[in-house]
């Protein structure tokens, strides 16, 4: 199985399906493609070595979109350059931003991959701290990995404190997230998608 996962920034997908990744590790083939090294919210080459260590604990391969941080434009260059990578990576699932996010360069990332993956079966969006209206119908119990979850999310140690939430850190928003769609799927940690597309026979 070969999955895709599409980012904005370094960290993003840790957050939304880093427990799903980490789960299915051993028995899948992943593939990471991130539009921007996130320049704006710190310093890029830390960025992209925190990125590159998480990406080498999940044995994942590792795409830079080469787009610039909060300016990331909804375009048939940002459209080409997923296609690309779907055409060399050819996933069986995809992972990508929510649609409905405060974050342009998030809200950009997805519509483009609405389009790219017109004639992909399984998509599924995850969520950030930034969507909006988020609710998922489909879950992975992620209990038995959710120390390593945050452990991916810690290896960014330069984004830990940018909640813009005084005191509140990553790690506490992903544990309590991941608590509450724990809860949603009757498990004690999970995370939570809204397909775009699943196929039945497929199972995560």
């Amino acid at each position: 199985m070969n999955i895709l996962v599409i980012g904005a920034h370094p960290d993003d997908f840790e957050f939304g399906c880093g427990g799903t990744l980490i789960s299915f590790s051993k028995k899948a083939k992943i593939y990471i493609l991130v539009m921007s090294k996130g320049e704006v919210g710190g310093d890029a080459s830390v960025r992209e070595k925190e990125q590159e260590k998480v990406c080498k604990f999940l044995n994942a391969r590792l795409y830079w979109g080469g787009r610039k941080d909060t300016n990331i434009e909804l375009n048939k260059q940002l459209i080409d350059t997923i296609e690309a990578v779907i055409r060399g990576t050819k996933p069986d699932i995809i992972f990508s931003h929510y649609p409905k996010d405060t974050h342009q360069d998030h809200r950009n990332v997805s519509e483009a991959t609405i389009t790219a993956t017109r004639y992909i079966r399984n998509v599924l969006f995850y969520e950030t701290p930034s969507s909006i209206d988020f609710t998922p119908t489909v879950f992975v119990d992620i209990s038995k990995v959710i120390d390593k979850k945050l452990m991916l999310l810690r290896i960014h140690k330069s984004q830990i404190y940018t909640t813009k939430i005084k005191g509140l850190s990553i790690l506490e928003s992903a544990r309590s997230t991941a608590i509450f769609r724990g809860y949603q799927n009757r498990t004690k940690f999970a995370e939570g998608f809204v397909p775009l597309r699943l196929s039945l026979k497929f199972a995560l």
